[in-house]
């Protein structure tokens, strides 16, 4: 959901292999028979810090693959362009709504710059959006509305403890391309479909690195 998700994978990755290179040395040094308070803390920390970097990596190396993707023009559902006047008119009506009783605030990034044209390309691929620099995964389960000249995208990210994150991007639609937000519908019902979601073996790595991979290294540990 971050506007640089290859940066931030690959910031994920450098921080996974450095606490491996503690971890390992810490491991297979030979034990002394005085304090081993130092080595463990080494070891507790550097493994929390590799199990929790590699589980944003894997997040992250996701999000960039789509972005990717939608780069190379692989999936695209629709394309428009919201110009500056229209793009302010829309941010004050969302700043309006944010402020209303039981609305979930609108996570469009509505502070970046319009860039030399002065407009913004809003891009719908099957499992993302990009709005303006600004890219937000989006998994087959996503609810979308539409609303006449804009629409919702309402995605519900469950968390292994508790509640779910909600993502909420409300997005206006160019004048006289008000069908698209209907041909998105069913691009997405289509998806839902056809099995599989897309977060799904992402959380399947997740749940055998933490219920797995955890236990395992503890034992060494220990």
């Amino acid at each position: 959901m971050m506007s640089s998700p290859i940066r931030s994978r690959n910031r994920a990755a450098a921080l996974s292999l450095i606490a491996l290179a503690v971890f390992v040395p810490a491991l297979v040094l030979p034990r002394s028979g005085g304090d081993l308070t130092g080595r463990t803390l080494i070891l507790v920390g550097s493994m929390s810090v590799m199990l929790i970097s590699t589980v944003w990596f894997l997040v992250r190396w996701d999000e960039s693959r789509r972005l990717l993707r939608l780069r190379a023009g692989q999936g695209i559902l629709a394309r428009w362009t919201i110009d500056a006047p229209r793009w302010e008119w829309f941010r004050g009506q969302s700043n309006q709504w944010d402020k209303a009783d039981g609305v979930r605030p609108n996570d469009v990034d509505f502070a970046q710059s319009l860039g030399n044209n002065s407009a913004v390309d809003i891009i719908v691929a099957r499992d993302a959006i990009l709005v303006g620099e600004r890219f937000y995964a989006l998994e087959k389960t996503v609810r979308i509305t539409a609303r006449g000249d804009w629409m919702e995208f309402h995605d519900i990210i469950p968390k292994p403890r508790g509640a779910p994150i909600h993502l909420v991007l409300r997005v206006p639609l160019e004048p006289g391309k008000e069908r698209l937000a209907a041909e998105i519908q069913q691009g997405y019902a289509l998806a839902a479909g056809q099995g599989v979601l897309v977060g799904r073996r992402a959380l399947i790595v997740v749940a055998l690195v933490c219920f797995v991979g955890v236990p395992a290294v503890a034992a060494l540990v220990f």
